[in-house]
């Protein structure tokens, strides 16, 4: 009797529905993406966006492999834009897609992102007429004033620790991000006439516990918003910082600037290998012209059209971690 039932449960075993091509292709994804980021956020937005894109080649093309999927990622762009999606979306649907198949963004044919069409959520009919929604509610009074003098990702605030504060390579202080976005540990500089009020969040230094609790935060409170303002002066800070009072650069102050930001990019900027990367020493020097729409959106705002390269690279690297000028517009234009 034994003996049947061992051989019903061998038989259904092995008639057991075999693995989709859908789901071998999604499980290599997921173990490419989950050896190379560290990051959970990270890691999963992207196996959750690739796997929208494995179904699209399936449904359309019937493809089985990895590299018959490779040959449609043009056509994947394709149908995104006939689908109405913004070129924002496209570009975090398609950059997952790119990265895993070793293919440049550059290669694929897709809208350009420009901060004049960008959807900012503070436009939105009645976004804070809500009491919690609202910047200056006294509930949410100790984060915002902290996020309007720091400026980092709401993620990030989640994790500040009150042993957060620390000077970083050039004996600037700084509020220490472990696990930054994609897992990467950062220094958030903060600007000197906000230094004092900051100091007064750190009181008890040796303790590893967290500044913000789950209550301190709203789930409808724009904190980007905040963020792209606090980017702003600081870009008028370092502005006045190398500038003398008739406009002219202040050689001596802007070449200090530059040794700052040269030692803070030796220090963090490297490959996954540990090698640092180029330091971008031309895009430290001349200016930054707003283009096309965001040109037209900041003249109708009242908003410079030019910006100090040094100060808008200081503003990428030591206030938001970009490490790079090409995603500094969507703060500068912020209103």
């Amino acid at each position: 009797m034994m003996a049947r039932r061992t051989e019903r449960r061998k038989r259904k075993n092995s008639s057991q529905k075999p693995i989709s091509k859908a789901q071998e292709l999604k499980k290599e994804a997921d173990k490419f993406f989950n050896d190379k980021y560290r990051h959970e956020l990270t890691r999963q937005s992207y196996k959750e966006h690739y796997k929208m894109f494995i179904d699209y080649c399936r449904r359309q093309y019937r493809c089985t492999t990895k590299d018959e999927c490779s040959e449609h990622i043009q056509d994947y762009s394709n149908w995104l834009q006939s689908k109405g999606k913004s070129a924002s979306t496209i570009h975090t649907y398609l950059a997952p897609v790119c990265i895993y198949h070793t293919v440049s963004m550059k290669d694929i044919d897709k809208p350009m992102r420009k901060v004049s069409e960008t959807k900012r959520s503070r436009e939105r009919e009645n976004k804070y007429k809500r009491t919690d929604q609202q910047y200056d509610n006294d509930k949410y009074k100790k984060l915002v004033q902290f996020q309007e003098r720091v400026g980092i990702r709401r993620s990030e605030l989640k994790n500040i620790r009150l042993d957060a504060l620390k000077q970083d390579e050039s004996g600037y202080w700084c509020v220490e991000v472990l696990n930054g976005k994609g897992g990467k540990y950062q220094l958030q500089r903060i600007l000197p006439d906000d230094l004092n009020f900051i100091r007064g969040y750190f009181v008890t230094p040796n303790s590893s516990e967290r500044l913000f609790k789950e209550k301190d935060f709203s789930n409808n409170m724009d904190y980007h918003h905040l963020r792209a303002l606090q980017a702003q002066r600081a870009y008028n800070y370092y502005y006045d910082l190398i500038h003398k009072e008739d406009g002219r650069i202040d050689d001596e102050a802007a070449e200090k600037l530059r040794n700052e930001l040269k030692t803070r990019w030796k220090a963090y900027n490297k490959d996954k290998n540990g090698k640092v990367r180029n330091f971008p020493e031309k895009k430290t020097t001349g200016i930054y012209k707003l283009r096309g729409d965001n040109r037209q959106f900041a003249l109708e705002h009242g908003l410079p059209v030019e910006y100090d390269k040094l100060c808008v690279m200081a503003v990428s690297i030591f206030h938001l971690s970009h490490w790079r000028l090409d995603t500094l517009t969507n703060y500068l234009l912020a209103i």
